[in-house]
């Protein structure tokens, strides 16, 4: 998500809808919370920390890490970018932090928001797509250009998918603009894929899927952890549609590193937790 709209608009459908996840996810966590026994003042009360401290961290980690200008050039000006994993970190901590201070068990917070954070990243990508944010490779592959690798990740499904085209100023027109690939006058961008629709699909099946499980009977965490991998799945595939991150190591972004480091820790989490399980009753 980046910051990149116009500053005298202070309504917009992105807003809205990025509005209607937040309250979607904030009504949904609190039935969880009261299902097993958790007062829903909590929630009210750790929702809004955890979502400003994750857009603050998000937003300073990007400061840390401007690596926006790969995804075109130096020709492209991309403002502060929020990303979702560091967005989801930095709140994280927050729910950390919390749970120590009003003695409750930070696994099982977790688990209490991890659907709904998968039903409001549904609605969100709605309003990605609608903002151009999160904007998809090129349809087609008949354009050659040295940036081919970012916008044609994978070139031979060219032509199978219909797309979608963005008008001036948007991201996706900046970014055939300093690629060279269309006149700074197009009336708009060349059709790329909607891949912000593809994942909000895809996130609607999970949840789906994850929702007939009864998470309240699964050990502590467990369900965060099903939740975790199945998004990583998720988000590194559709990655190889997605032209708005910066290719980092042969074909991968950024992103798709970070989702290979929470496939590989979630593997590891359930033993770790075992190990500190018996640890604990061997003390005991």
């Amino acid at each position: 998500m980046y910051s990149h709209f116009d500053s005298g608009t202070w309504i917009t459908p992105f807003g809205l809808i990025f509005l209607s996840a937040i309250l979607v996810s904030w009504w949904l966590t609190r039935r969880n919370a009261m299902s097993i026994g958790i007062d829903s003042s909590h929630i009210d009360l750790l929702l809004p920390i955890s979502l400003i401290a994750g857009i603050a961290g998000g937003a300073m980690l990007s400061r840390l890490m401007p690596l926006d200008s790969m995804v075109a050039g130096e020709l492209m000006q991309t403002g502060v970018r929020v990303r979702l994993f560091s967005l989801l970190a930095c709140g994280a901590v927050v729910v950390s932090v919390y749970s120590r201070i009003c003695k409750l068990s930070f696994r099982r917070l977790l688990d209490v928001f991890a659907l709904p954070t998968v039903a409001g990243l549904v609605i969100h990508r709605l309003g990605c797509f609608l903002a151009g944010c999160c904007w998809g490779d090129l349809v087609s592959n008949e354009y050659a250009t040295r940036f081919a690798t970012q916008v044609q990740t994978l070139p031979f499904l060219g032509g199978l998918a219909s797309g979608v085209q963005y008008p001036p100023g948007s991201l996706a027109h900046e970014q055939h603009v300093a690629m060279g690939l269309i006149e700074p006058g197009a009336l708009a961008s060349l059709p790329v894929y909607p891949v912000q629709l593809y994942e909000g699909v895809l996130l609607l099946g999970l949840l789906l899927v994850m929702r007939r499980i009864p998470w309240q009977r699964l050990p502590q965490g467990l369900m965060t952890v099903l939740v975790i991998c199945a998004y990583a799945v998720i988000r590194f595939l559709l990655e190889y549609l997605r032209a708005d991150g910066p290719v980092v190591l042969g074909n991968l972004t950024i992103t798709q590193l970070q989702c290979l480091i929470l496939l590989f820790s979630a593997t590891l989490l359930p033993g770790l937790l075992a190990q500190a399980r018996l640890a604990n009753t061997i003390r005991a």
